[in-house]
């Protein structure tokens, strides 16, 4: 059994809707039953302009989306996927990747508020980020998910 079907096994209660990090998450490893998978894919920089529109494009928002975090906001809490299936949102990051840890923060942030709605709402949601080593600090307060699994 993989990382991700184990992790995914624990996910499926919305309790533990929230954002995780892994260092040993394969992407491979996406085809898991009743996991809705959606990678944000691997992106040149993470900042504040190329984590939104990867999230409008993995995500399908609407053409009206305006690529910024309240615009998002509005279009997370307005998503659907199918029933009983769990939504895990992928950022794949590596050390080569120039971070704005400061954008990288308020989104993780917008992304925990979005696990909180739906877990209120008995829907699962999960962002998973591939963390880099050594770590950025901003993603250091994150749960592993290999201490879930």
């Amino acid at each position: 059994m993989t990382l991700l079907q184990l992790a995914a096994a624990c996910l499926a209660d919305p309790s533990r809707n929230a954002v995780y990090r892994s260092e040993r998450l394969d992407a491979a490893d996406c085809r898991v039953p009743g996991l809705c998978w959606k990678s944000l894919g691997a992106l040149a920089r993470i900042d504040r302009a190329s984590l939104l529109a990867a999230l409008g494009e993995a995500l399908a928002f609407p053409d009206y989306y305006g690529q910024n975090w309240d615009a998002a906001w509005d279009c997370l809490t307005e998503l659907d996927w199918p029933a009983g299936e769990m939504l895990a949102i992928y950022l794949p990051l590596d050390a080569h990747q120039a971070i704005v840890e400061t954008d990288l923060e308020v989104f993780l942030e917008l992304l925990e508020d979005a696990c909180r709605h739906w877990a209120e709402r008995g829907r699962a949601l999960c962002l998973l980020v591939a963390s880099p080593q050594p770590v950025p600090v901003c993603l250091a307060r994150l749960a592993s998910l290999e201490r879930l699994a």
